[in-house]
């Protein structure tokens, strides 16, 4: 824990939204509006949305390192949630109108919409991936947790993976709760194990956000699908955030 906190450091956060707290990803509800939420298509051309991801700082989003190469042109960036803007995917939205999220254009041209970052950057350790956009994030960023919650503490996880298990990914975002019930360390990083109370993970939830109240503790990694019980639960775990910290901070200042 000691070397979790020592690597928080002054965080980055220009504006904070906080997290939704609509009802229960598999079994999961609708998050609601989510402005900072990413959603990832690894490798343009392939159908579906592979992984997750949370805007962190204005150039900046979050996600899972085993969601992709550090290779930038392999994905496009969907940013908010589709479901809040009528017509969803069909629709484009101005900078100017920052409550509506979602629309998927052109970032050039001055909407909401789809980018290829310009970077992709591995953690040193841990499974967390930084891609560097070549525009400010048309999002506001979350604001980022400087220490762990502790075991018992309930979080609440959003991703646009699967809705049911070995089914269809998500066009919209959705969410679900889980309780902490340790950090431990794990190759060479700092991780949070859980295990979903509301919903569950699934395919294509890796990379996304978990939130202890509106701070952003941790990026989703992985759930044990075979311990999955008849409601969609599952046991998974999360990388912290406030051990990534650190390496988080001196990437927006030096990359």
């Amino acid at each position: 824990m000691a070397t979790a906190l020592a690597s928080a450091a002054a965080i980055l956060t220009p504006l904070v939204v906080s997290a939704p707290t609509a009802g229960a990803v598999v079994n999961g509800a609708p998050s609601g509006p989510a402005p900072w939420a990413v959603q990832i298509t690894t490798f343009s051309g392939v159908p579906g949305t592979p992984c997750s991801g949370v805007v962190v700082a204005p150039y900046w989003v979050a996600t899972a390192k085993h969601c992709g190469p550090a290779n930038p042109t392999a994905y496009t960036l969907g940013f908010g949630n589709q479901a809040t803007v009528p017509g969803g995917f069909a629709e484009t939205a101005s900078l100017a109108s920052p409550p509506i999220v979602g629309a998927f254009g052109s970032l050039d041209s001055g909407s909401l919409g789809r980018h290829t970052p310009v970077a992709a950057y591995h953690a040193p350790a841990g499974d967390v991936m930084l891609l560097k956009l070549a525009h400010p994030a048309p999002s506001p960023s979350v604001k980022r947790a400087g220490r762990d919650p502790i075991p018992g503490d309930v979080l609440r996880f959003h991703g646009f993976g699967e809705t049911t298990p070995r089914g269809q990914r998500s066009a919209e975002l959705r969410t679900g709760l889980t309780r902490l019930e340790r950090m431990e360390p794990r190759a060479g990083s700092w991780i949070g194990r859980s295990h979903t109370t509301q919903g569950g993970y699934g395919l294509g939830d890796s990379g996304g956000p978990v939130f202890h109240g509106d701070l952003l503790v941790g990026i989703h990694s992985g759930s044990d699908h075979a311990r999955r019980q008849p409601n969609g639960t599952n046991p998974a775990w999360y990388e912290s955030i406030p051990f990534q910290n650190g390496w988080i901070n001196w990437m927006i200042a030096n990359r």
